[in-house]
């Protein structure tokens, strides 16, 4: 499975700095570098395969749910970020391709 590139989805890089790049398959435990709690993020994930995706941050806080992945598109969430979001896990089938970037 290839995930497309985000140029080809029409989704442009917010504003900010781009803290994590990260490409797998499968759920993964993913470390965000974070300056400072308050700091604005935005979280993008590009998926593809079975069944649902689910972001969560540190303390099992939702950040984004999708209810099936498909890699026509990119999942954009902003929020303000806290301690709890310096760690991410995102939960998906084992055979799903995904790519999440995370700004700030």
């Amino acid at each position: 499975m290839r995930l497309p590139p985000l140029e080809s989805l029409k989704s442009p890089a917010p504003p900010g700095k781009l803290l994590v790049a990260r490409s797998g398959q499968g759920a993964q435990r993913i470390e965000v570098p974070l300056a400072k709690s308050g700091t604005p993020i935005t979280v993008r994930l590009i998926c593809l395969g079975p069944g649902a995706a689910k972001v969560t941050d540190g303390s099992g806080g939702p950040v984004l749910d999708v209810a099936g992945c498909n890699a026509t598109a990119a999942y954009t969430t902003g929020f303000t970020g806290a301690k709890s979001d310096r760690v991410m896990r995102l939960a998906v089938q084992p055979s799903v391709a995904w790519r999440l970037l995370v700004w700030g």
